[in-house]
């Protein structure tokens, strides 16, 4: 049976790279989402079994809509990709004049990368859960984080920390959602090719011999989408039944998988596992 996939910021960059590496494997019915019109009717135009959906992640209500229109075409929704995301490199050091209360800083990031990526994540919780109990243990979610989500990025500071908070959900929510049959993970790129970076000032600060071939970002999500073991860079091995909640560093021609940071003394893993396991009665 053709499984279902929902694809944010699925029009162009690397949202758009996975839509065409599913459509090409004929097994998909490819739902894509964007908030130009234009650009996603011909972007879906451009690929088998692929339809666009017009939609601001930041909306949810239009959001939900949508991905209730997509369940209800199929009654089963296999994968969410939460990839839509912006950057902003405004100046968020820059001195006001000394002449009262300064204006309000522009959070448009944060409405973007974080508050649209929990309404997705929220929605896609919801039809896992009414999609056929044959898909359990092969739904999947997988974030679009960065390599700015997991080292401290001083030229976008907003961007990063909504990036570190992704690796934050993933790891938070992924253990338990496993248990649902769902599973959670992040992939983390470095600079890659895509409308969002594009601006000639990244060329001199980032040398081409650094960015990243996107079918090998495209790559390392199907190969997550096969629920089977991978191996990184380093030889690290992950089972199929361990790959979940994980964030996966894309850089150079590889893949690596990153770690939770080591606890540092006898109390540590005490709390964290209070804190992922147990319950508060309030």
């Amino acid at each position: 049976m053709t499984k279902v996939a929902l694809i944010t910021g699925g029009t162009s960059g690397i949202g758009f790279a996975v839509a065409q590496a599913l459509s090409k494997t004929g097994l998909w019915q490819v739902n894509i989402l964007g908030s130009n019109q234009k650009k996603g009717t011909e972007a879906a135009a451009s690929l088998p079994g692929t339809t666009f959906y017009q939609a601001d992640v930041r909306n949810y209500d239009s959001l939900a809509i949508v991905f209730d229109q997509i369940f209800n075409g199929g009654r089963r929704l296999d994968f969410v990709f939460v990839n839509a995301g912006i950057t902003g490199y405004t100046d968020h050091y820059a001195e006001e004049p000394d002449t009262g209360i300064p204006p309000k800083p522009d959070l448009s990031i944060v409405d973007v990368n974080m508050s649209g990526a929990l309404y997705t994540s929220y929605l896609a919780m919801h039809y896992f859960r009414r999609s056929p109990e044959s898909t359990k243990g092969d739904r999947h979610m997988i974030f679009t984080s960065s390599i700015g989500g997991l080292y401290p990025c001083a030229l976008g500071p907003i961007y990063s920390s909504t990036k570190h908070a992704l690796i934050g959900w993933v790891r938070s929510t992924g253990p338990r959602l496993w248990t649902e049959g769902i599973r959670v993970n992040a992939i983390c790129p470095g600079v890659v090719e895509t409308p969002i970076i594009d601006n000639p000032a990244f060329d001199s600060l980032f040398p081409r011999e650094m960015w990243i071939d996107i079918q090998l970002v495209s790559g390392t999500v199907l190969n997550l989408l096969s629920g089977t073991e991978m191996v990184d860079g380093k030889g690290t091995l992950v089972k199929g039944d361990e790959m979940h909640s994980r964030a996966l560093h894309i850089s150079g021609k590889t893949f690596f998988f990153v770690e939770m940071p080591d606890f540092h003394d006898e109390a540590s893993p005490l709390t964290w596992n209070a804190m992922m396991y147990g319950s508060l009665n309030l």
